[in-house]
């Protein structure tokens, strides 16, 4: 059944992330400065072949079933290079980026990019959406089009509403309350540690909404 295997593929990348340090319990605080009872690095994933792979694996996935017709896959500045690339190359696809800023006289966007190409942005997270959407303006401006980005977790942050808005499809292979609920039912997280997170949600949500 496709729900078990999908329901198996969450839990696998769950406790992959869980194990290799990418997905932490505690208290930490954000750049921005709020509060949160969990952190997400995705960094040194790299250094764990077997949950880098998965990883890899479950993006490219979702290109397939989502965006089939994608010509190009668009990295979301340099950290999305860690996870584009390999799925560029598991794809047969183009790969190119967005540096996030824009040089005098040059470009945003590294790479070839034709005006037929349908691209899709990959990146680690959906937080705001602000840098995919800053991607897609990118690939516009190069004369391509860029209406689907597809990320490993959704912090349920308000990014899909808001690229939604911009005519843009967000697919996440994960949420992070499916995570959490991942990691409770392998007793790997507390009640506790669940219900901190839906709460934290609710609170960024609003953030994001003001």
């Amino acid at each position: 059944m496709a729900w078990r295997r999908r329901d198996a593929m969450v839990k696998n990348l769950a406790e992959g992330l869980l194990k290799t340090g990418a997905l932490q319990f505690g208290t930490f605080t954000l750049p921005d400065g709020r509060d949160t009872p969990y952190y997400i690095n995705l960094h040194a994933l790299p250094s764990f072949p077997g949950a880098y792979s998965a990883v890899v694996d479950a993006l490219a996935g979702v290109i397939r079933q989502k965006v089939p017709k994608a010509g190009a896959v668009c990295a979301v500045s340099f950290q999305g290079l860690f996870f584009a690339a390999p799925v560029a190359i598991a794809l047969k696809r183009p790969l190119l980026y967005t540096k996030g800023i824009r040089e005098p006289g040059g470009k945003s966007v590294e790479g070839e990019v034709r005006p037929d190409w349908r691209v899709v942005a990959v990146n680690d997270l959906a937080e705001s959406g602000e840098s995919i959407l800053a991607a897609a303006e990118a690939v516009t401006d190069e004369g391509g089009e860029l209406r689907d980005a597809v990320v490993l977790i959704d912090r349920l942050e308000g990014a899909r509403e808001k690229l939604h808005k911009k005519g843009i499809a967000l697919h996440a292979v994960v949420d992070v309350i499916e995570l959490g609920d991942a990691l409770l039912s392998m007793d790997l997280i507390s009640e506790s540690d669940i219900k901190a997170i839906t709460r934290s949600v609710g609170r960024a949500g609003q953030v994001r909404r003001k």
